[in-house]
């Protein structure tokens, strides 16, 4: 039997779940706003060079996930300071801790709407950016900063009288066309293999299609399921996929391949760690936000200090990810560290902010 206690919890619940992201949801649609007006502002020198109407809004909606991507803890941090300082102004809060509602209680409808971005966060990052990307580094390389189309995963290789075009499939393996020419300009064998790897200067090639000319003017073509060419040219310099591009479990796969070959692989590490722990951050943004802010009162001065207090947690946030970054990349801290500090530094913050306003 549903309790007239139980039914008052979950309207509760209901009501502090909806309005916080009310005002997540509000404030996101200002800093999307914002956004798009400074990078339209700063791209609209470009029109008729490089850039048409058309193409400048193409590029600001494709730019639109990375922003969520990149600044939603920070938002969600101040969406949920923005609604506890509101309570708190009105005297909500005091009222429902007077009627002994717990801190744990009103930290679940919180915390759910807090998982509820996350999750969107980890679906936009897993779904959309990989979409998205390939088309907006192709109008900022070509159309904005005038330079050359790339193909990732696809670069030809040279050596003396060979030439090589690999094309990364799931690493260690490619796909290899070798192409050998004689002193004289002609060629003199074509190979077109189906997966390859090398190892200890060569290459193992398999499901190989030998092409040779022959004394008429024309080409002899053979099949041959194995066979090992030896020659210095190495994967390493061969172009990867932008790990913006693949989803997690691509990343997964394509970081565990490159490891085991003995490759680079702490961009795509990076990248694969950073999918879990952005949309996580939104869970700690949140306790912080009310450890911060539930005690402030209902003075205006007191509600301003609190969402000053607010906005430079999450921009110290947001720095010390971007520190993380840049250590990372230089390869001067291991990428699990760097990209899980921040989020275990201010989960820290939040829980003893909590426990001492709770008087712990």
């Amino acid at each position: 039997m549903v309790t007239t206690y139980d039914t008052l919890m979950t309207v509760l619940f209901r009501w502090i779940f909806l309005s916080t992201l009310s005002r997540v949801a509000a404030i996101t649609f200002a800093v999307i706003l914002i956004f798009t007006t400074v990078e339209s502002v700063d791209k609209a020198k470009l029109l008729g060079n490089g850039l048409d109407l058309q193409m400048l809004l193409e590029y600001l909606l494709l730019k639109i996930p990375f922003m969520i991507s990149e600044f939603m803890p920070v938002i969600i941090l101040i969406g949920v300071a923005i609604y506890i300082l509101e309570i708190s102004h009105h005297h909500e809060l005091a009222a429902l801790r007077a009627a002994g509602v717990t801190f744990v209680t009103l930290l679940k409808p919180l915390l759910a709407a807090g998982a509820v971005v996350g999750l969107l966060m980890f679906v936009i990052g897993e779904w959309v950016e990989p979409l998205v990307n390939k088309r907006l580094g192709y109008i900022e390389r070509v159309h904005i900063k005038k330079e050359k189309p790339l193909e990732h995963g696809v670069q030809w290789l040279k050596e003396g009288n060979t030439f090589l075009r690999l094309t990364p499939l799931t690493q260690p393996f490619f796909s290899v066309l070798m192409i050998t020419k004689g002193d004289d300009g002609l060629w003199q064998e074509y190979l077109d293999a189906g997966r390859g790897r090398f190892e200890q200067g060569q290459w193992h090639l398999e499901n190989v299609y030998v092409s040779k000319p022959n004394q008429n003017k024309g080409f002899a073509t053979h099949f041959v399921e194995n066979t090992s060419v030896p020659l210095n040219l190495s994967p390493k310099t061969a172009a990867s996929p932008d790990p913006r591009d693949m989803t997690w479990a691509e990343l997964r796969q394509f970081e565990k391949d490159l490891a085991e070959a003995g490759l680079e692989s702490h961009t795509y590490m990076f990248q694969l760690q950073r999918k879990l722990a952005v949309p996580l951050s939104c869970l700690i943004m949140v306790m912080l936000a009310y450890s911060l802010c539930s005690s402030m009162g209902e003075r205006v001065n007191a509600n301003s200090k609190g969402l000053v207090i607010s906005i430079t947690v999450g921009l110290a946030f947001y720095v010390l990810g971007s520190a993380m970054n840049v250590y990372i990349t230089g390869q001067e801290l291991p990428v699990i560290y760097g990209v899980w500090f921040p989020n275990i530094l201010f989960l820290g913050l939040a829980v003893y902010l909590l426990l001492k306003k709770e008087g712990y």
